[in-house]
C-alpha cells in the first residue's frame, strides 16, 4: 500500500490533532517533515513522528528551500502565514489541507484558487462542520424535503465570555489588523455550513457589530492592568486565573505546554498576555455581529455571533414551506416538525459517543480527503477551495458592511 509523505506546518493545537489522525493509522503515511518555531513543540513533533534533526524545521522558508518530495502539506500555522506558505507549496506541487481562514484578503483566497486550478493540485479547507453528524443530519432531512423547501435559516454562534478572552481579547486572534476580521477567523465554520445547506451562492450580505463592552472606556476605575493584581478579580468572570486554574486548565496547555500545575500557570500568567485585563488589552475585533443574507434562490439566512454567552455553542433553526428544524449543537440534539406531522426528536448522543472535535468532523474530513488522494473518490463534503471560498466571499463582505454602517454588499 502506498504511503502518502506527509509534512506538517505548525504542531500546535490544530496540528496535534491532524498529527495524532497520522499516528492512529501509522501504515497510511510517511511523515518527511514538520516545522515550528516553538523548539518545545519542534522536539514534541521530532519524538512522535521519530525525525531527525535534518527534518524538523524553524520556519516554513528553510523547509521550502528543501524541496522535499511531499504529498500532502498541511497547514495549521497561524492566520497570516496561510497565503504564503499555501503559494509556495503549490509551486513545488503539493496537495494542501488548509487551516481556515484561507488568508487574510479575498485576492490573496483568490490567488490561491487560481493557482491550485492552475497547477491541478487539490487544495481543501478544513470547513469541518460539514461532517459532523450534527449538520450531517440536517442536510439529510432538507435534501429529503422533510420540511418541503427551505426559507429561511438562523444560525447562533455563541462564542463563551472565557473563549472570548483567551482568543479574541488577550489571545492570538485579538487584532484584525493582523488576523483578519474576527467574522472570517470566528466564524467561517457558520458561514460555510449556510451556504452548504443552501447549496446557492450568496449575492447579497449586510452587517452590523461593533467592539461595544471591552475596550478601555468600560474598565473599572478600581481595576487593575493585570489579574493577579487587581483588587476586583475575585468577583470578575473574566479573571484569568479563575479560568485558567479552574474549568479552563486544559486550555493552559496551549500556553505553558504540559506542566500544569498551579505554580506553572500562576508564574506564566504573571508576565504574559494572558494575564491581562479584559478591559486593557490591545484587541480591536468586534464582541458581537449580525450578518444578513440573501441567496441566488431567494433563500434568506441570519448569522449572530456573540461574546456573552456561559457556554461556547452553535444553535439552528431552519425554516421551510412545510415544517421547521431546530437543532443544538452543543447538546447534539435536532428536532425535525413537519406542520401535519408528529415531531421527530433526534438525539445523537444514542447514537455515538465520539463527538471530539468539531462533532467528530475532524477526523472523517481529514481521512475523506486522505482518500480522495490515494483513490481520486470524491464526497459531497469535502470542501475543496472552489467550493470553500464562497464562505470566505461572504464573510469579506460582512465585514465591508459593517464598516459602512450596514450598507448592502453585492457578491460577485
Amino acid at each position: 500500500m502506498k504511503k502518502l509523505k506527509v509534512a506538517l506546518i505548525g504542531y500546535g493545537n490544530r496540528g496535534c490533532i491532524y498529527g495524532s489522525f497520522i499516528l492512529s493509522k501509522k501504515e497510511q503515511f510517511e511523515v518527511v517533515a514538520v516545522v515550528e518555531f516553538l523548539k518545545e513543540k519542534r522536539k514534541k513533533a521530532q519524538k512522535d513522528f521519530s525525525l531527525t534533526d535534518n527534518q524538523v524545521f524553524e520556519n516554513a522558508d528553510d523547509f521550502f528551500n528543501a524541496k522535499l518530495k511531499v504529498d500532502l502539506l498541511i497547514i495549521a500555522s497561524m492566520d497570516q502565514y496561510h497565503y504564503k506558505q499555501a503559494m509556495q507549496a503549490l509551486h513545488l506541487d503539493m496537495h494542501i489541507l488548509l487551516e481556515k481562514p484561507i488568508a487574510l484578503t479575498l485576492q490573496e483566497c483568490e490567488d490561491i484558487e487560481a493557482l491550485a486550478s492552475k497547477k491541478n493540485k487539490a487544495v481543501v479547507i478544513c470547513h469541518v462542520l460539514r461532517y459532523s453528524s450534527f449538520y450531517v443530519t440536517i442536510k439529510n432531512a432538507i435534501e429529503n424535503k422533510e420540511i418541503g423547501e427551505v426559507v429561511h435559516i438562523a444560525q447562533t454562534e455563541n462564542v463563551g465570555y472565557w473563549h472570548q478572552a483567551h482568543s479574541y481579547i488577550r489571545g492570538n486572534w485579538r487584532n484584525k489588523d493582523i488576523t483578519g476580521p474576527m467574522i472570517l477567523a470566528k466564524c467561517s465554520h457558520d458561514l460555510d455550513i449556510l451556504y452548504w445547506l443552501i447549496n446557492q451562492p450568496c449575492i447579497n450580505v449586510s452587517s452590523y457589530g461593533s467592539l461595544k463592552h471591552f475596550n478601555h472606556e468600560n474598565q473599572p476605575r478600581e481595576a487593575a492592568n493585570r489579574c493577579f493584581e487587581c483588587a476586583l478579580k475575585e468577583s470578575c468572570p473574566f479573571n484569568c486565573f479563575k479560568f485558567y486554574l479552574e474549568f479552563g486548565r486544559e486550555w493552559a496547555r496551549q500556553l505553558v505546554g504540559d506542566d500544569l500545575s498551579d505554580e506553572n500557570i500562576t508564574n506564566y500568567l504573571k508576565v504574559s498576555p494572558y494575564g491581562r485585563c479584559v478591559y486593557s488589552c490591545d484587541n480591536n475585533v468586534v464582541d458581537h455581529q449580525v450578518v444578513n443574507m440573501l441567496f441566488q434562490n431567494q433563500v434568506t439566512a441570519s448569522l449572530t455571533m456573540n461574546a456573552f454567552s456561559r457556554y461556547c455553542d452553535r444553535t439552528i433553526h431552519i425554516y421551510g414551506t412545510q415544517g421547521e428544524i431546530i437543532g443544538d449543537f452543543e447538546n447534539r440534539l435536532i428536532t425535525i416538525q413537519p406542520f401535519l406531522k408528529e415531531k421527530k426528536v433526534i438525539d445523537l448522543n444514542q447514537i455515538s459517543d465520539d463527538f471530539s472535535g468539531h462533532g467528530g468532523g475532524d477526523r472523517l474530513m481529514f481521512f475523506e480527503f486522505v482518500d480522495y488522494l490515494l483513490t481520486q473518490k470524491w464526497t459531497k463534503g469535502l470542501s475543496f477551495i472552489q467550493d470553500s471560498i464562497m464562505s470566505h466571499k461572504m464573510a469579506f463582505a460582512a465585514e465591508e458592511s459593517r464598516l459602512q454602517n450596514g450598507r448592502p454588499i453585492k457578491i460577485k
